[in-house]
Formats: C-alpha cells, structure tokens, sequence
C-alpha cells in the first residue's frame, strides 16, 4: 500500500505530465521527460495510469533519431469538462450565459437567456441541459456582479443570492466544486490576458451596467486582485459626487465629467498602465473626452491611458473560462471527473 507521501508525490508528477502534455497536445515520453524532468520509467508509469482513465490516448509512430520508432501520446482534452454561467446587462435586461467547455477552453456547448427575476434556484434548468451535452462535467463557475467569501455571497445586484444559500444549493444539488468570480474581475481577466498590449501589468477595467452602480475589476503586477473580503472595485459608493443611478448616460458631457472623475480618483490610488470602459452607451470620442477630463483634474502629474471596449461578454467570457481552467488546474479537479 502506498504512503500519503508516495501518493502525493505521484499525484504531482502525474500533473506535471498532464499539464506538459495538455501544453503540447501530443508528444513522446522522451519528449515529456524532457519537458517534465522527470525519468522516462516515471513518465511510462504515469502515462499508463493516464490512459487506463481515459485522460490521454496512444497516437501515431513518429521517426525517432536514428532508433526505433516513438509513440506519441495525446491529451484527450474531452476527458471532462467545466460550465460556466454568466451574467450582465444586456439591452437593459438581465442576460444570463452558460458555456461548457472542455479542458483546452474550448466551448463545446452555448446557450443564453434573458431572466427578469433571479433567485438561487434560477440557473438550475440551464446547467442541467448543459450536463445533458457531455459525459462528465467536474466544475461549475458563476460569475455575477458581486462578491463571495468563504461559500457566502456578501454582495449582489441580484439581492435574492445574497447569503449562504446559493454556493451550498448548486454545490449539493450537483456535487462538483463551485466558484464565483465577479463580472468585472472577469472581464478585466480575459482583457489582460487575451488584448493588453504586451508587457502592460496593472489594468483597471470598469464597466457601467447602467441599472446597477458600476464596479471595477484590478489586474496588479499581472495577477487580478480582489482585496480583502474581495471588496476591491465596489466602487458604486465611492464619495466622489456621483449618483450612478440617476445618471444620464445618453449626455456626453454628464459622461465625461463623471467618468473623468472616477479615473482621476482610480489613478491617484491605483495609477493602472491602462483603463479599460465597458458599457453599452459610448460613442465615438468619449475615450478621448473622458481622458481630458481626468488629465485635467490630475493637473498633468498623471497620464490616464483610457480604452473604451464593446467587447464586455467576449473578455467576460473569456476571463470565466480561464478562472475556472486555473482553478482546476491548482486543485486537479477536471482530471478526476470529480471525485
């Protein structure tokens, strides 16, 4: 029988071959060993292990240097899957997404909705015809515009969610790990990763639902920062003269005035590389006018970068997709199948 030790220690080594070949799609064991620094027996034992689950499969014959031929192997990256479900503004309604997606991020299954009232139980016929799409689903990420600690939703435009009740529903009714991810947290995620210009660390995106106060999601020293009690970004109260939800968004000069502020206020406390926008009010300009505004405030001591983006749901999506490949990758949980 093996100790808790041994059996650690080969769990880690098998992620270090899973992530290696998840990384390459297919290779040798002489290639993953190399890669791995693990010794070719080591990389032969796991591989075995691997494919008897269904995580990785033998491929074609490949011309070794001068020897006998290698097998390749492959990552079946349909071996499990995740869901995610997302939520925003969308035609001033509220728009509800779901994606199932398998482990190379790779959207295999899509459906969308509008829901006028949202209580806990409402996503469960949605993620239930999700399941119904794939043999094995080991995650499920909610990611809505609020805030969770510790398994309880502290705050949350849709006020019914609010308490211990929504993280413990959908993890007893469906048995699997269950994450929450802010909306803005994940979109500034998929923005950083996915579009800021290279070498860019410190982002701060913003987004202005319009029925709802604004929030903020920080990307510091290229890691997304929640703060404590992951606070940081409920900026709906922040004391600087502004009534989000009495404001008329359809004003240009409202827009920049009041945007201008916030940036200013942001880049005096956080002084991002770049801000990013997101609402579906901007027009042509505005980036430039908000820009002047804040400069103006800032007296020249400060350049505000400012970008305004239509593309909330696709840096959202793709920012929930890759919070939850992250998060299963740390807890080896989509290579299990959930047990």
């Amino acid at each position: 029988m093996l100790s808790g030790n041994t059996l650690l220690m080969k769990e880690v080594n098998k992620n270090l071959v899973r992530e290696s070949l998840k990384l390459l799609r297919q290779a040798t064991k002489q290639e993953l060993s190399f890669k791995t620094g693990l010794s070719v027996v080591t990389v032969n034992s796991l591989l075995a292990d691997m494919i008897k689950e269904g995580e990785a499969f033998e491929g074609e014959m490949v011309p070794s240097n001068g020897g006998r031929p290698s097998m390749q192997y492959c990552y079946n990256v349909n071996y499990s899957h995740g869901i995610v479900v997302y939520g925003h503004q969308k035609e001033n309604k509220n728009c509800i997404h779901l994606a199932v997606v398998n482990l190379a991020g790779e959207i295999v299954y899509r459906e969308e909705t509008f829901m006028a009232d949202i209580v806990v139980e409402s996503f469960g016929e949605m993620i239930d015809r999700g399941l119904q799409k794939v043999s094995s689903v080991s995650i499920l990420g909610f990611g809505l515009p609020g805030e969770e600690e510790d398994g309880i939703v502290t705050l949350n435009d849709y006020s019914s969610l609010i308490g211990e009740e929504f993280m413990a529903y959908y993890k007893s009714k469906y048995n699997i790990p269950v994450i929450f991810v802010n909306d803005i947290n994940g979109a500034v995620n998929g923005y950083f990763h996915y579009k800021a210009i290279g070498g860019m660390k410190n982002i701060a995106g913003i987004y202005f639902p319009r029925l709802y106060n604004p929030g903020a999601g920080l990307v510091l020293n290229g890691e997304v920062y929640t703060g404590y009690k992951s606070f940081a970004g409920e900026i709906g109260n922040l004391p600087i003269g502004i009534e989000w939800r009495q404001l008329d968004y359809t004003n240009r000069e409202v827009v920049a005035e009041s945007l201008g502020k916030l940036v200013a206020a942001f880049s005096c406390i956080i002084a991002p590389e770049q801000f990013v926008l997101y609402g579906d009010f901007f027009k042509e300009g505005d980036a430039i006018s908000i820009k002047e505004y804040a400069n103006n405030l800032l007296r020249g001591e400060f350049d505000a970068y400012v970008v305004v983006s239509d593309s909330f749901e696709e840096d959202y999506e793709q920012g929930m997709i890759r919070f939850l490949l992250e998060q299963s990758g740390n807890k080896y949980i989509l290579s299990r199948k959930g047990q």
